[in-house]
């Protein structure tokens, strides 16, 4: 799965965009695309808080906010999702490679030229399935090494949080949102299903109910472990087991 996040003030910009983007990767054999829009900063904030994105498209002027200053906060907070501008103004250009964006692409839209921006994108592998880790953590007097794959969930604790792997539970002082941009090559597999858990979806048993006629995760080798899936990531949760 591609997650992509356009951010631009004009509706019909982002309309036209996300076509052509959903084209062109469909073109290149990316066929499970979700496309994310927001029409200002404060929504581009609150989105990427809740998500972890494979590449953001932003307007280099949205009114209440520059694109440019969008992804110089998202280094600072050391998010590395790669960033493409969008610009009517091709002297607007030049600032976007000092927060390090992959490309620029002019207004109005040119297909050949977007498709050659994807393309450079998809070479990155930044987007291409990977595994992350291995992660040490601390045990006792010494680092222990652990694989993605190990990892059944991640809860969320005071300071930090609790990584219960298949055979042991390590206790690691960053938080889960530091987790999440540490899974995301694997974001296929790892989902942050709850404020409070992020699980391995491959080591789910089966989804059961729950109280208020929601559900939880039963994991795979956890004895009566169930994790509980909040309302707005239910929805997230059924894609993923193609409910």
């Amino acid at each position: 799965m591609i997650r992509i996040l356009i951010a631009d003030d004009e509706r019909p910009a982002r309309s036209e965009l996300r076509f052509i983007l959903e084209k062109i990767l469909k073109e290149l054999g990316q066929t499970e695309v979700e496309i994310y829009e927001a029409s200002n900063g404060a929504t581009v904030l609150e989105l990427l808080g809740k998500n972890v994105f494979d590449a953001c498209f932003f307007d280099i002027e949205m009114g209440d906010v520059k694109g440019t200053e969008l992804a110089a906060g998202m280094r600072e907070k050391n998010l590395r999702t790669p960033v493409i501008f969008v610009t009517a103004y091709a002297s607007y250009a030049v600032n976007a490679f000092d927060v390090d964006a992959v490309d620029y692409i002019l207004k109005p839209f040119d297909e050949v030229r977007i498709k050659k921006s994807v393309e450079k994108l998809l070479s990155l592998e930044l987007i291409m399935a990977k595994k992350p880790g291995p992660f040490a953590l601390p045990a006792g007097d010494h680092m222990e090494v652990v694989t993605s794959d190990s990892i059944s969930y991640i809860e969320a604790i005071h300071k930090g949080s609790k990584v219960h792997c298949h055979q042991d539970i390590y206790y690691s002082s960053d938080p889960l949102i530091e987790w999440e941009k540490k899974l995301s090559p694997a974001s296929e597999q790892f989902l942050r299903i709850h404020k409070s858990f992020i699980v391995n979806l491959d080591a789910c048993e089966a989804l059961v109910p729950d109280y208020n006629n929601g559900y939880a995760c039963k994991l795979k080798g956890c004895d009566d472990t169930v994790i509980p899936i909040s309302r707005n990531m239910i929805h997230d949760v059924r894609a993923r087991f193609s409910m």
